[in-house]
C-alpha cells in the first residue's frame, strides 16, 4: 500500500496555519491552544496528508460552547472514542470548516484535549522527540516507508505495526507503565 504515506509537503504546515487561523477566529474569546501534531507537522517525515490538530483547553467548561462553535462551521463532535480527555471532531465535507469564501481544505482530524490529558501529553511528547532528535526523525520515517511496502499492510496494521516504536520513544521520555499501556491499547 505504497500510496498510503506521501513524502512530507510544506504545503501541510500552511494548511495548518491557515486552517488555525480561522479556528482562533471561530473560538475568539476562549482561552485555547491550537497546535500542529503528527507526522504532517515534522518536516522531512513522510506522512499520510491528514492534518492532526489539537486544540488545547484548561477549562472543561468549555467543551459544550467549543462543540456548538465547531459544529456551526461544519463539524460533527463524534465523542471521546475510548480516548479519555480526547474529543474527536470531524469534518462533514472537504469544505468544513464553513468559511464564507468557499474553500476545500485538506482532510484533517480535529481534536479538542484537556490540558491535562494524555492524549494531548502523548501527541505533543511524541511530536517534539522526533522533531528534536534527527536519528528519530530518520528511524521512524524508515519505519514507515518499510511498513507501506509490505504486501497486505493495510491503513489498521500500518497503525498497529507503528506503535512499538511510538512506544520505545515514550518510554525513553520518561512516560510510566500505565501511561504507556493505555497509550498501547488505544493503538491496538
Amino acid at each position: 500500500m505504497t500510496n498510503l504515506i506521501e513524502p512530507y509537503n510544506p504545503y501541510w504546515k500552511t494548511e495548518f496555519e491557515e486552517l488555525k487561523s480561522y479556528l482562533l477566529e471561530t473560538l475568539y474569546g476562549l482561552n485555547i491552544d491550537i497546535q500542529h501534531v503528527g507526522s504532517t507537522s515534522i518536516p522531512n517525515l513522510p506522512a499520510k496528508p491528514i492534518l492532526d490538530v489539537d486544540i488545547i483547553i484548561h477549562d472543561k467548561m468549555l467543551l459544550s460552547d467549543i462543540s456548538i462553535r465547531l459544529e456551526n462551521i461544519g463539524y460533527i463532535n463524534k465523542g471521546e472514542q475510548g480516548i479519555e480527555g480526547r474529543f474527536a471532531f470531524r469534518q462533514t465535507s472537504k469544505h468544513a470548516p464553513k468559511k464564507m469564501t468557499i474553500k476545500k481544505w485538506q482532510e484533517h482530524h480535529l481534536y479538542v484535549c484537556y490540558a491535562g490529558s494524555l492524549a494531548l501529553k502523548n501527541h505533543i511528547l511524541f511530536r517534539d522527540a522526533i522533531l528534536n532528535d534527527r536519528k528519530l526523525l530518520e528511524q521512524y520515517a524508515s519505519l514507515k516507508m518499510n511498513l507501506t511496502n509490505e504486501i497486505g499492510i493495510t491503513r489498521e496494521k500500518y497503525t498497529t505495526r507503528k506503535t512499538d516504536f511510538i512506544i520505545s520513544v515514550l518510554t525513553k521520555i520518561g512516560l510510566d507503565e500505565s501511561e504507556l499501556n493505555e497509550i498501547t491499547n488505544a493503538n491496538v
